[in-house]
């Protein structure tokens, strides 16, 4: 059983409506499927995360995409908000979501919809069921094939893989500020927490950081 994540570029007449505004509104970065109604019909039922501020701007077209038939927005602190949708499929999209549906396959959520107008989905199955669905979803402008791996669980990103140290050397830069947008604390902020030296809680973070990231992508 294998992994393979996939990112396409939709034609014109493929890219849904949100989507589309999506790429044309500078306020606005992607949006990330995270949860759906495993019985998709010509209807379907999803919960989107949308990484952007403006959210009067997305509602307002939302409400102009005649697919859309209701919705409800829940705002998150910062810069993003989750909605959930209730929208008619197109044949396009209709197409699209068979592709990566079918019974022998598991789509890992998020799906992300980026700003320059790709679309990446992470999809599980056995080889034959993963190469059928690169074939059946639509050509658009190109189909990357960004990575195959075997199938080892999703990545869990958890604060046991850190040692103490790591911990709070995290624990720290998050409560300085250290991973703000934009940032308010700095290295040597963390240093004089800890009692160590600039370089020694840099590597802390430095190594924690790559330990969560690779935890992230199931890598090693």
């Amino acid at each position: 059983m294998k992994s393979v994540r996939l990112r396409f570029t939709p034609d014109d007449g493929q890219l849904h409506p949100m989507h589309e505004f999506v790429v044309d509104h500078e306020a606005f970065e992607r949006t990330e499927l995270h949860h759906w109604n495993p019985t998709v019909t010509d209807r379907n039922t999803i919960v989107f995360e949308v990484v952007g501020s403006d959210i009067e701007a997305y509602e307002a077209a939302l409400a102009e995409t005649e697919r859309i038939r209701s919705y409800e927005v829940s705002q998150l602190p910062g810069d993003s908000f989750f909605i959930v949708v209730n929208e008619r499929l197109d044949a396009a999209g209709a197409r699209q979501t068979a592709a990566v549906t079918r019974g022998d396959l598991i789509v890992v959520p998020p799906v992300v919809f980026d700003g320059d107008g790709t679309v990446s989905v992470t999809l599980v199955g056995t080889d034959g069921a993963l190469q059928s669905a690169v074939e059946q979803l639509p050509e658009g402008r190109g189909l990357e094939v960004v990575r195959v791996r075997e199938y080892t669980g999703p990545g869990s990103v958890s604060a046991g893989s850190l040692s103490p140290r790591q911990r709070e050397a995290v624990e720290v830069a998050v409560d300085c500020g250290y991973y703000r947008e934009p940032r308010t604390g700095a290295v040597a902020d963390v240093a004089a927490r800890l009692d160590c030296s600039t370089s020694t809680a840099a590597e802390h973070l430095r190594k924690a950081e790559m330990k969560v990231m690779a935890d992230l992508v199931g890598g090693p």
